[in-house]
């Protein structure tokens, strides 16, 4: 696509500043049930944005036809819609940032692999997890392949590219024992064929399957909770809004006016790091154009400030801070820092516990303002500082702002998942748990 005539398109028709950014995104999606291949999908599909100013005003405007008279049109409607804004907010197409970091590129040819490979990979998923005799059977079993390309030019003369290749598989096991019937899987993403391993996938799904057979309530109380890894990712994950500039701006957040405040304990620090080594994905550079780089939002249990897009950061008179994506504020690779034990170190010194693997209603039961949440959960009973046996039908209910200030101990088991938001196991002194009356 020749973007320098569009951009010199626009200049014509007299808008002041334009920027495109073109996303093409290949995918390959199959999915077995009961050995046969049920879905074999494949697309091949190219967006452009473009987002221009005109008068003062800036509006933004979708489409996939590529040809040059689609363009003047979609290039004349964008004219029209900033002349119909009302709302006075910055409009700033960004001149590029002084130096942008250098990420290792991955690009492993998934295409190169036969279909045939991949239809083997999870047929072999699916058996091996069917062959467990706790097994009742495999809802689904999936492999998805992604192959993204990321352009941005723009009228500045800023020219920015990035590229993705990835595929990830999982299998959902029907766990059943004594009328009891629990649900499993593990995805695995992988920048590698090769690093698939059918046989460790099904061991991992049924070893969650099995650790949740067999499972009863516990006396309603106040006890000492773990969040397994996987879960305070995505407890973080629901939270991580609150953090935003866009959401200080619309008083969205309790954390407004509250920068420099500590507002955790002093080992919580909570990190945005677009380039950490162990995520799954690491970006250099954001949608809007701006370098991203590793920003402490919490550090030692003080809020050291909000993550910003252009136009939040012109709002509160700071530097972007290359969380630009979606047309919104967003987190890459948001994780809190892990400390130096062990999960049997955390756990060891709890009398009566509930180690947390299973949460329920992560957005229904969660305000984020206010930070209150009460989440359908299961897991395991912790007895004498060891796994006891598994606890199903409770809820959890607590307020994120105050666990922040009662996390006890924090494991070294740090993991991302796949909303790039990462987390090790951590202790809470004390939650609500709703069980048995």
């Amino acid at each position: 696509m020749n973007y320098e005539k569009w951009l010199q398109m626009g200049k014509s028709k007299g808008i002041d500043d334009l920027e495109i950014f073109s996303e093409r995104i290949r995918r390959l999606q199959l999915s077995i049930y009961q050995g046969k291949l049920d879905q074999h999908i494949e697309s091949d599909v190219e967006s452009v944005k473009i987002r221009g100013i005109y008068k003062k005003k800036q509006s933004t405007i979708r489409f996939e036809s590529m040809d040059d008279d689609h363009v003047s049109m979609m290039l004349d409607q964008l004219k029209e819609n900033a002349t119909a804004i009302s709302v006075e907010e910055p409009a700033i197409i960004f001149e590029g940032s002084p130096s942008y970091p250098e990420v290792p590129i991955e690009m492993f040819d998934f295409q190169a692999i036969d279909i045939t490979q991949k239809i083997k990979l999870v047929k072999d998923l699916e058996a091996t997890i069917l062959a467990s005799p706790d097994v009742k059977t495999v809802q689904s079993t999936a492999y998805h392949e992604i192959d993204s390309t990321t352009t941005l030019v723009n009228s500045k003369g800023l020219s920015l590219s990035r590229q993705n290749t990835f595929a990830y598989a999982y299998a959902i096991g029907v766990f059943e024992r004594e009328g009891d019937i629990k649900t499993a899987y593990d995805i695995k993403l992988v920048k590698s064929f090769d690093a698939f391993d059918a046989n460790a996938m099904a061991e991992e799904t049924i070893r969650k399957g099995l650790a949740k057979l067999g499972g009863s309530s516990v006396p309603s109380k106040a006890y000492p909770v773990v969040f397994s890894n996987e879960m305070f990712s995505d407890i973080l994950n629901v939270f991580t809004t609150i953090f935003s500039g866009e959401s200080a701006y619309r008083n969205l957040t309790a954390l407004k006016d509250k920068v420099g405040d500590v507002i955790a304990k002093d080992h919580i620090t909570l990190i945005d790091d677009p380039l950490h080594p162990e995520a799954h994905f690491q970006t250099p550079f954001d949608d809007e154009g701006v370098a991203c780089f590793p920003k402490h939002i919490v550090d030692k249990g003080v809020f050291k400030g909000f993550v910003h897009n252009l136009k939040t950061s012109k709002i509160f008179n700071l530097e972007p801070t290359g969380n630009g994506f979606s047309g919104g504020v967003r987190m890459t690779n948001f994780y809190l820092k892990p400390g130096d034990q062990s999960f049997d170190e955390v756990i060891k010194d709890i009398d009566e516990g509930i180690y947390i693997t299973d949460l329920v209603g992560l957005h229904a039961g969660v305000k984020t303002v206010s930070g209150d949440f009460s989440l359908q959960a299961g897991g395991q009973r912790i007895k004498d500082g060891k796994l006891d046996h598994p606890v199903k039908m409770i809820v959890v209910s607590g307020n994120f702002f105050d666990v922040l200030k009662n996390v006890e101990a924090i494991g070294s088991d740090l993991k991302f998942n796949l909303s790039g938001v990462g987390s090790p196991c951590v202790k809470i002194k004390s939650l609500m748990i709703a069980g048995e009356a």
